[in-house]
């Protein structure tokens, strides 16, 4: 291989940006894979996600050519289902896009001229071993390849709309793409293979591998379905890194390249079990993949969670961690495995490499805790197989998914070693039922994207005016009606969107003819919303089209300011008290309060907090000067200004300053010294999750009222127990004391009551196979009902069993106990009040001593109780 073709990952990727840049293109650094202004996106899953807007002209940095290099995360679609990854060569989670993007500049004769270029010419990739895929119906893109390429009329391949017509969604920009793949197999079976729909070109096979995919977003779907062209003609490209890095390096697999071995093979150092391109090798390729995603999320500001894209997250970090107990880890793996990653992606991305520590701990805390979890579902497997004798119902199977992590191939095979077969259909109903549930829980938003249903007077972007006026004289660009309110684009506005974590703006915009409530500000894909609802006269091209006055709610937006600023000497405070590796991991900026997550390994002790509440009061007392300045990222990063990670910066970016103390990049509002804000008070300090920890806080005027409320408190306990302030304390530590006393007085009482009541229980007992049972029905509150258990437990002869019913009106409880001497004879109370809760419509469970079950239908208690019999029988041998 000549020595100008890149080899290294570094400089393949290198290698794609500096050849678009010399073709004009401008380098914007790969967003985070969270999603900052996208409600629609659970992660980034593609490099256009960040230029969405530009596609329908809303382009306020006037891109024209651009390149990058994009992280993604897909973890759901055809070919990302979770539980294959790991499985094949060139599937992942977390992947790189290459792309190159054209907004309204060149079209599909630079592009595909540029693609050959690069491919051909640069890589040097052998033109044998290439196809490419057009429209069926693109004769232009078509005409265009055969000219540059020179490729055989039947390499350049006609496909119908659902592999090379690209949209997305069901409606927005969209338009015809071509795909150039690459033959990775023997040419000389190739003629015999490229066109079988399964096995050549577009088929589901690990040969004809797509490489490169380019999107001539032409048109915009609306709801009808009907495709309208688009104002300005586009390009939209992405490139596989990893695919790429396998054949320029000449491997088989995604998982032989640089981006991969290392990790690799530090996972089979660490193990001590070598890896195998085959089956065997699937927990280090799943390990490697899923350390990637896990690590990127992390560090871009996501955290696993029991719900959104934390359930994601931790979903695939449980996977990860059973994958490593198949490597006989039984310890917190994963996490020993993120300087592999920094060594090799920290370069790119020093995001990664700048918050490795919090990453790393961060994972060990969720692995722990799943290790734990694994464990106990290996119980409750035991469990489950022992009360279903033949087959492993599709609902246990996903709870043990869901729950503790098995995919059902693991319950599939624990099932096989007893015997038992899994109901896979089951399995997969209860998996849609989850998907549904997730649809329905993804925020849907709302969509800055398309020209339907929006009224437009005028193309153009919007200008904030908010850090120098708030009010203004603005026009409407457009409009539209939503469900009662409206969204509404405005030419100019005081209005600062939810951003950085700072809440939208609140306020009004009228004319002579028109009023409008503002209710919130967003931004979406860069385009600000103002959500309004009519408050006044008639909504109307003439209304509409007039000039409007544009107001904040002025006092809101004051209380803001001082919220914000004190977030910053927030963080300073604890960065000084706690120690320089706080980082910010979010944050809620409103009127009323402010909230800020932090990274730290403990909690804050009471002194802690005390010291950082003082120390910001102390800057708030100095009056310092705040200064906003607009600058390079580069001058930025030298001047020492803190960035909030997982935040989507600009070339240029603005950086808050509070003298001598507080330097961050920020773009919301502020006051202008920290005198304004008053004073400061910590309301809260509690865990977020591992490694986080939150900080609730107050300033001015809602301290003060806080201040005022508590006083009140203190000044009503000194009027109740007539002592001073200093004595109160005491005087409701003795209060305590003596109400403790009291409970355990009346808890000894219910106990001798229960005690003599539960006596009444053991007469006239059945006699089941030489063994005492009695039977019994009462009528009480739940309480007493414990509380008669309790002593029946105690007074219970010795070899018995005791059944008893307690009927309510509109529920009831039947408990079963079983003697000690019994429960060692095998007869479990658990197994009996399971097979009487079936027979009163109910359920139930407990220990082997004692069990109990509820039900909805007490009518049907009497029916049980008659069983009692054949029941107890079946369970004694």
């Amino acid at each position: 291989m000549p020595t100008n073709i890149p080899k290294t990952a570094a400089e393949i990727r290198s290698s794609f940006i500096k050849f678009f840049e010399s073709k004009e293109h401008l380098f914007v650094r790969s967003s985070p894979v969270v999603p900052q202004d996208d409600p629609t996106l659970m992660f980034i899953n593609a490099g256009m996600n960040q230029f969405k807007a530009c596609f329908l002209g809303d382009n306020p940095n006037n891109y024209k050519r651009v390149a990058n290099s994009q992280k993604c995360i897909r973890v759901s679609g055809k070919h990302n289902d979770l539980d294959e990854v790991g499985r094949d060569t060139y599937h992942h989670t977390f992947f790189e896009m290459l792309g190159n993007w054209s907004f309204g500049d060149y079209y599909k004769k630079e592009a595909i001229e540029w693609a050959w270029e690069l491919l051909t010419e640069v890589w040097k990739l052998p033109k044998e071993r290439l196809f490419v895929s057009v429209y069926q119906d693109d004769d232009e893109a078509w005409q265009i390849w055969k000219n540059v390429s020179v490729l055989k009329d039947n390499r350049i391949m006609k496909k119908k709309k659902k592999s090379n017509f690209w949209e997305m969604g069901d409606t927005g920009p969209c338009g015809p793409c071509s795909e150039i793949h690459y033959d990775k197999g023997d040419l000389a079976t190739q003629e015999a293979t490229f066109t079988d729909p399964v096995l050549g070109v577009n088929g589901t096979n690990e040969r004809y591998i797509e490489i490169w995919n380019n999107v001539f977003m032409q048109f915009e779907r609306v709801k009808s379905g009907e495709l309208i062209p688009l104002k300005n003609k586009n390009v939209d490209t992405g490139m596989g890194f990893e695919r790429v890095c396998a054949i320029l390096q000449n491997k088989k697999s995604n998982y032989d390249t640089d981006v991969f071995s290392p990790i690799i093979n530090k996972i089979a150092e660490l193990s001590g079990i070598p890896y195998n391109e085959d089956s065997s090798g699937m927990p280090h390729r799943v390990i490697a993949d899923h350390l990637r995603a896990l690590s990127f999320a992390i560090a871009d500001g996501a955290l696993p969670s029991n719900e959104g894209r934390g359930y994601v997250l931790r979903r695939i970090l449980r996977r990860a961690s059973r994958y490593a107990r198949v490597l006989n880890q039984k310890e917190a793996f994963i996490c020993r495995l993120v300087p592999s990653l920094v060594q090799t992606m920290g370069e790119a991305f020093p995001e990664i490499r700048d918050r490795a520590d919090f990453v790393t701990e961060v994972i060990r805390s969720e692995e722990e805790r799943f290790i734990k979890t694994l464990d106990a579902g290996l119980e409750r497997f035991e469990k489950i197989a022992n009360d279903n004798p033949s087959q492993i119902p599709g609902e246990q199977v996903f709870l043990l998914y869901d729950t503790y992590g098995f995919p059902p191939d693991l319950t599939r095979i624990l099932a096989e070693e007893k015997g038992l077969q899994i109901d896979e259909a089951g399995f997969e109903v209860e998996m849609e039922k989850q998907k549904e549930r997730a649809r329905a829980a993804q925020k849907t938003g709302l969509s800055a994207i398309g020209s339907e249903g929006w009224t437009v007077f005028a193309e153009g972007s919007t200008e904030f005016l908010g850090y120098t006026e708030h009010t203004a004289q603005v026009k409407i660009l457009r409009y539209k009606e939503d469900k009662g309110s409206l969204s509404i684009v405005l030419d100019h506005t005081p209005f600062y969107p939810e951003m950085g974590g700072e809440v939208g703006e609140k306020g009004v915009l009228k004319n002579s003819n028109v009023e409008f409530q503002i209710f919130d500000t967003l931004k979406i894909n860069d385009v600000w919303i103002h959500r309004a609802k009519l408050k006044s006269g008639e909504i109307n091209e003439k209304s509409m089209s007039q000039e409007f006055t544009a107001s904040v709610n002025l006092a809101e937006r004051i209380a803001t300011c001082k919220n914000h600023t004190a977030t910053h000497l927030l963080q300073a405070a604890l960065r000084k008290v706690v120690g320089e590796h706080v980082t910010q991991q979010g944050s809620r900026v409103a009127p009323e309060n402010l909230r800020f997550d932090f990274t730290a390994f403990s909690a804050l002790s009471a002194e802690q907090v005390k010291e950082v509440e003082n120390l910001v009061n102390e800057k708030i007392q100095m009056c310092l000067p705040i200064a906003a300045n607009v600058m390079s990222m580069e001058q930025a990063k030298e001047s020492g200004a803190m960035a909030l990670f997982g935040e989507k910066y600009g070339a240029d970016v603005r950086v808050v300053s509070v003298e001598n103390f507080s330097k961050e990049l920020c773009g919301g509002l502020h006051v202008q010294n920290t005198g304004e804000i008053g004073v400061f008070r910590i309301l809260s300090e509690s865990s977020v999750s591992a490694g986080v920890r939150r900080i609730e806080a107050t300033t001015a005027f809602n301290a003060l009222n806080g201040f005022r409320e508590e006083s009140a408190i203190i000044s009503s306990l000194r009027e109740q127990f007539r002592a001073k302030t200093e004595n109160i304390l005491e005087r409701v530590a003795l209060l305590a004391d003596q109400l403790k006393a009291s409970e355990k007085t009346a808890a000894d009482l219910r106990a001798k009551i229960a005690e003599g009541q539960s006596a009444d229980l053991f007469k006239n007992p059945l006699q089941v196979k030489n063994i005492p049972v009695w039977v019994s029905q009462v009528g009480m509150e739940s309480n007493e009902f414990s509380a008669l258990l309790e002593g029946a437990q105690k007074t219970m002869p010795s070899h018995g069993i005791a059944v008893i019913a307690n009927i309510q009106s509109d529920s009831g409880s039947i408990a079963v106990i079983v003697h000690d001497e019994l429960v060692k004879k095998g007869i479990k109370a658990g197994d009996i009040v399971k097979k009487l809760a079936e027979l009163a419509g109910g359920r139930g469970g407990g220990r082997p001593n004692l069990a109990q079950a509820g039900t909805k239908t007490p009518e049907k208690i009497e029916e049980a109780l008659k069983a009692v019999e054949k029941v107890v029988g079946l369970d004694i041998k």
